[in-house]
């Protein structure tokens, strides 16, 4: 009975850490060490976004084995693997790294009519392949220093997929920052008038995804998108 008793609450422990909980953290700048809100927080196994409040502060539902992203406004993107130690910690704080700005002037002159988008995405391009070391990202650390990376690639893909799948994160990444440059908050209070709170739930619910933006380029096809959401989320 007592052998029984002990594999049964062992069973219980595995079902328990094996089902989503939720993760909790504050954003910071790494220099400043200041809250970094409305960044967005998505869990890229179940593909669920939350934006961070004023105070930097998020909670997602997550599991052992999840990858969470961070991805803000003019900082390299983050990216935390998710264990039974984080879930348990609290108080964790993540610190993203400022975009240096420091592309070479001949570039920058070269390419007046890039947007800012277009050029914080040079940025971080250049920053994500110059520290990840021929592909390698540092491994994910207590301290998080505010490197900007936070997923060693070793570990998780061999050695022939390390580029393929360093290439691909950095991808998802920029789809992300894609969408916090079109969707955000700057942009939204020109058009609808929300409490801090309820313009948080709103932007979390109605997160347009990265293949609509593309295939909707223009400013009134986002006010009409905008429009169309606010009806709806007013209902509710």
């Amino acid at each position: 009975m007592k052998k029984t008793g002990l594999c049964f609450t062992i069973f219980c422990l595995i079902t328990h850490f094996a089902t989503a909980q939720n993760f909790s953290a504050v954003i910071k700048d790494s220099m400043t060490k200041e809250p970094v809100y409305f960044a967005s927080i998505t869990n890229l196994n179940n593909k669920k976004t939350v934006i961070s409040n004023e105070k930097g502060m998020f909670s997602i539902a997550a599991k052992p084995g999840d990858i969470i992203s961070i991805a803000s406004i003019s900082y390299t993107f983050d990216t935390l693997h998710i264990n039974i130690k984080l879930l348990q910690q609290a108080g964790y704080v993540i610190y993203l790294h400022p975009l240096s700005k420091m592309l070479d002037e001949v570039t920058v002159r070269s390419h007046k009519s890039y947007s800012a988008y277009q050029l914080d995405s040079l940025h971080r391009r250049r920053d994500f392949f110059a520290t990840t070391n021929d592909y390698t990202l540092p491994t994910v650390s207590n301290g998080n220093s505010g490197v900007g990376m936070g997923i060693n690639i070793d570990h998780f893909f061999g050695l022939d997929k390390r580029k393929r799948e360093a290439i691909q994160l950095f991808n998802q990444m920029e789809q992300e920052h894609y969408i916090n440059y079109r969707f955000n908050p700057t942009f939204l209070k020109q058009y609808v008038t929300l409490p801090t709170n309820s313009l948080l739930l709103f932007m979390e619910t109605y997160r347009p995804t990265y293949k609509w933006l593309r295939q909707h380029p223009h400013r009134e096809d986002l006010v009409y998108y905008i429009n169309d959401k606010l009806k709806l989320f007013l209902k509710k």
